[in-house]
């Protein structure tokens, strides 16, 4: 394939050639994937003040879900309860050193009472609370969140079977969720952040190849990049997320100029590529006769968020665009029409003995006012049925609510030496603007932690969800009341 070579290729080089240079500190884990590990390890390292990261962990996990009325459960990857019972157990090994990381975590995971679903329209079909019934066998086994790593000094390549967050949200997030399981993904670039006086800096391109219902061989492809100022009394960090949704399409070579075939490597260059359209007109993928536009589906996203450490306070916004400009006069003039955005906060507080959660988080990516720029079904967020709705094995790979939603989540914490508590309250809804009955979700769940021994921990989550107007049918309410449970055994 003919390219050039465009001066936008040198700001993600930059960032990955800096990032050999300075690496340093905090090296990212699993549980940076699954946002409710992440607000529960903050929570608990509060606690305990002698909280480590050790350099090897052996455990042992089980999961049992109870479930009645619909399928439900978010951004947890494998374990998803898509009937009325769901049993997952694994084993987990963790191990590092100064130029290694291996993460290892065969799983098996079994399904009862699959609920059958009433057909619903097109990319609402891959909402958490329905069903693609072709993905959900009895029982299923593989390895999640699994990985190995070979890195100096922070920058390195990697290769596993595993779930990403891209965002700085912890219930949603634009660009990439852990909502669907792990995928297959190849990395390139940091894997810890980088410092340098005050600034701090990272990126990383990863490519994750898999097959659509019908077939086709997909390519999920993503750039994410951040840079930090740290002063004494806060944090400012900038970050940037570009993704690509692309394929082996059989009829690539009468929609695109010159391209009659796609392969894993012209996925991965896709992140480094021009911003607007009329840039890329000589590139062999773009559409012939326009300005430059591709058949790809691209979300492009960009956050600012404010961390406070004395306050242990953060807040944060994180706007996006699904849409691929022809230039900066089409974007300046046009800047809302396809615009999703996540504002949100959190704070840990110090109460005697006790630490103290609580955040609110607001998503919206339902359609603008500008309607005639919006693409088919009135929809621009994860409608192309090409690449199922922008869903792997019938679950979503970016905001759990899917296309024309918001989602409104206030949640509080609660956690001592041995045991933490999670409430939160949770409003959702489904096709907003391109529905006529919206799906009306209302959730309450508590969670709560124990440490039972320095070996052994234990969970109990109780949930109930509520949804008006189910299957956007006008007053048909469907009802979930869900109770999870779970125990670790760990070895550090």
């Amino acid at each position: 394939m003919n390219r050039i070579f465009p001066t936008s290729y040198f700001l993600p080089l930059f960032f990955i050639s800096f990032n050999l240079l300075f690496s340093q500190s905090n090296f990212e884990l699993y549980h940076n994937s699954l946002p409710r590990d992440v607000l529960f390890n903050k929570l608990k390292s509060i606690s305990q003040s002698n909280h480590l990261t050790p350099s090897y962990n052996i455990s042992f996990h089980t999961d049992f879900i109870s479930n009645s009325g619909h399928p439900n459960l978010d951004n947890n990857a494998e374990l998803y309860a898509a009937g009325s019972s769901a049993r997952l157990i694994s084993a987990r090994f963790e191990y590092s050193t100064s130029w290694l990381s291996l993460e290892l975590e065969p799983y098996t995971i079994s399904q009862n009472g699959i609920f059958k679903n009433d057909p619903v329209p097109r990319n609402y079909q891959a909402t958490n609370n329905h069903n693609v019934n072709n993905y959900l066998g009895q029982t299923k086994m593989g390895f999640r969140q699994s990985k190995l790593v070979l890195h100096y000094k922070g920058f390195g390549i990697g290769y596993g079977n595993m779930s990403h967050w891209w965002g700085p949200g912890f219930h949603s997030a634009l660009a990439l969720s852990s909502n669907a399981p792990s995928l297959e993904t190849y990395s390139l670039g940091t894997f810890k952040d980088i410092r340098m006086g005050q600034f701090a800096f990272g990126s990383q391109i990863i490519v994750m190849p898999y097959e659509s219902t019908a077939g086709t061989q997909l390519y999920f492809s993503g750039l994410k990049a951040h840079v930090s100022h740290h002063s004494k009394s806060a944090i400012i960090s900038l970050g940037l997320h570009r993704t690509y949704l692309s394929g082996n399409f059989e009829n690539l070579s009468s929609t695109t100029v010159s391209t009659d075939s796609w392969s894993l490597i012209d996925a991965a260059r896709l992140v480094i590529e021009p911003l607007f359209g009329q840039s890329k007109k000589d590139l062999s993928y773009t559409e012939p006769g326009t300005p430059g536009f591709d058949v790809w589906d691209e979300v492009l996203t960009g956050f600012i968020k404010l961390t406070f450490p004395d306050k242990h306070l953060q807040v944060y916004v994180d706007v996006a665009s699904d849409d691929n400009r022809a230039n900066i006069t089409d974007l300046k003039a046009h800047w809302d029409h396809t615009l999703g955005y996540l504002v949100g906060f959190n704070k840990y507080s110090k109460l005697s003995s006790l630490s103290l959660f609580y955040g609110v988080e607001y998503l919206s990516i339902k359609k603008s006012n500008t309607e005639k720029f919006w693409r088919p079904y009135n929809n621009a967020y994860y409608a192309y049925d090409e690449y199922d709705y922008f869903t792997y094995q019938g679950r979503r790979m970016g905001a759990h609510s899917g296309s024309s939603s918001d989602d409104l989540i206030i949640m509080l914490g609660l956690s001592n030496e041995t045991s933490t508590t999670f409430l939160s309250y949770n409003k959702e809804r489904h096709g907003i603007k391109s529905m006529t009955y919206p799906e009306l979700k209302t959730e309450y769940a508590l969670s709560y932690h124990r440490k039972i021994t320095s070996h052994h921990t234990a969970f109990i989550t109780l949930e109930y969800e509520k949804i008006n107007n189910y299957g956007f049918i006008q007053n048909n309410i469907s009802v979930s009341k869900l109770i999870w449970l779970g125990y670790t055994f760990s070895i550090n």
